[in-house]
């Protein structure tokens, strides 16, 4: 399952996989109970996990990808505590795992609701891997480039 499959839609609790597309919505399964159901776009507002980031200071984001990353990298060092972990141990977590995130964007629910995606993509074996390694290697082309003309 791709990653860019995997949906979150508005007004339904959960993560879903792509089934099929149709020109008014989508068919799509969920991943907590394996039932199939038609998703109008007219109703509900549907985003790709892909999609989606996380609000940094200063205006920037980082990508819903790379978060869940650094929480399975981090998972032995870090305990990922329940969606339902008092406040402050929730905040705290995920100030660990994103240390510049925007407190003032970034609300209590949205930390609730990754650290539960985050259980429900671990159970499907659907963790993503970060993306930071497609842009080192496109940042490596360029300094290989440079230092020839350097020289």
């Amino acid at each position: 399952m791709d990653f860019k499959d995997i949906m979150s839609i508005s007004g339904l609790p959960g993560l879903f996989s792509l089934v099929a597309s149709k020109a008014n919505g989508i068919v799509v399964k969920s991943m907590e109970d394996g039932k199939t159901q038609f998703v109008s776009s007219r109703i509900h507002g549907i985003s790709s996990l892909d999609n989606i980031s996380v609000y940094l200071a200063g205006d920037e984001t980082i990508s819903l990808r790379n978060v869940l990353a650094e929480m399975k990298k981090q998972e032995t060092a870090i305990p990922l505590p329940d969606a339902k972990s008092d406040v402050s141990a929730l905040k705290a977590y995920f100030k660990k795992m994103v240390p510049d995130y925007d407190e003032e964007k970034v609300h209590l629910s949205d930390i609730k609701k990754m650290v539960k995606w985050y259980h429900l993509l671990k159970s499907h074996d659907a963790i993503p891997a970060e993306e930071s390694k497609e842009e080192s290697t496109s940042d490596a082309a360029p300094e290989q480039q440079d230092t020839p003309a350097a020289e």
